[in-house]
């Protein structure tokens, strides 16, 4: 009975199973006080699959702890600092991976979600990996230019997005 129950649940809330992220790192760009970090603060306490957020004042970074059993939107993220009136400086994930083996241009399928890896070497990931999320908005202007120019490797780069793919975020191993 409790497989069922299991299986019914993973039915309904496929997205749970993309929940492998612990916590990330933001760095916000154009906070300048301590009022500025206060009011991003107060957008990201908004969202439900943050547990905690630390908030380092003198990095303009703050430390976001997913709940695991919230299906998170990185996107909203993004969304939450820019309603603050900031930009996404950064965003590195801690992911936890499986012996997941990955090269250029290797996508890795999560529910719903597309992890496509870029400039990064081969490899396998074990455990928690840090990985950049360099999507345009979530990288600075001049560094996303950077990845812009190997869009001719990776199509998907410059319109973010795929056929067939709902959510696509662009990674780059740390």
């Amino acid at each position: 009975m409790r497989l069922i129950f299991i299986f019914i649940l993973s039915a309904l809330f496929p997205t749970f199973s993309n929940a492998q992220i612990s916590k990330a790192e933001l760095i916000a760009n154009g906070l300048t006080c301590s009022m500025c970090s206060n009011a991003t603060y107060n957008q990201l306490r908004k969202l439900s699959f943050l547990d905690s957020i630390y908030t380092d004042v003198e990095n303009t970074k703050f430390i976001l702890y997913f709940n695991p059993n919230v299906p998170y939107d990185l996107r909203a993220i993004k969304s939450k600092v820019e309603d603050a009136g900031f930009s996404v400086g950064s965003l590195v994930l801690y992911m936890q991976f499986d012996n997941v083996a990955i090269e250029n241009d290797f996508h890795y399928n999560v529910g719903e979600i597309t992890y496509h890896f870029m400039d990064s070497k081969k490899q396998t990931l074990n455990n928690v990996a840090l990985v950049k999320v360099i999507d345009k908005g979530f990288i600075s202007d001049k560094e996303y230019k950077k990845y812009l120019k190997m869009s001719s490797k990776y199509p998907c780069y410059q319109s973010g997005k795929m056929d067939k793919v709902k959510i696509l975020y662009h990674l780059k191993v740390n």
